[in-house]
């Protein structure tokens, strides 16, 4: 039998840490939430389920960070965007160092170990078009 994982940010968390990018469905309207949610703010249900996703989008925003928190000192300029994914929820993350990013760009999630946590980054597919 598989582990049951409520929906928390140390569950989504461990499933970073796995490479595993999950959101949470709700059973009653089907609406897909990332990062997941234990009840649903469209229908108020509470039934909700895990669900894997690709990780494949598209920038819809993107910010370059100058001047950064204290813990990203001497780490820029680093990009942030909020990535749409192919399945609709939208989530704000780092962009992969030295990729030139805008919006339109293609992305994909990539997991990297920072610390002794795993982040969620999204990384440019191909050149970036004008």
């Amino acid at each position: 039998m598989s582990e049951v994982r409520s929906f928390t940010p140390s569950s989504f968390q461990a499933f970073l840490e796995e490479g595993r990018l999950m959101g949470s469905r709700c059973k009653a309207c089907g609406t897909l939430y990332l990062p997941p949610r234990p009840l649903c703010p469209r229908c108020g249900d509470r039934e909700m389920e895990w669900e894997e996703l690709r990780g494949e989008g598209e920038v819809k925003a993107f910010t370059v960070i100058h001047v950064p928190p204290t813990s990203m000192a001497g780490r820029t300029p680093y990009a942030v965007a909020v990535v749409e994914l192919k399945e609709g929820p939208k989530i704000t993350a780092r962009i992969s160092e030295g990729q030139e990013v805008q919006v339109g760009t293609k992305v994909v999630a990539e997991f990297r170990k920072e610390g002794d946590k795993t982040l969620l980054f999204f990384k440019p597919l191909g050149p970036t078009s004008p």
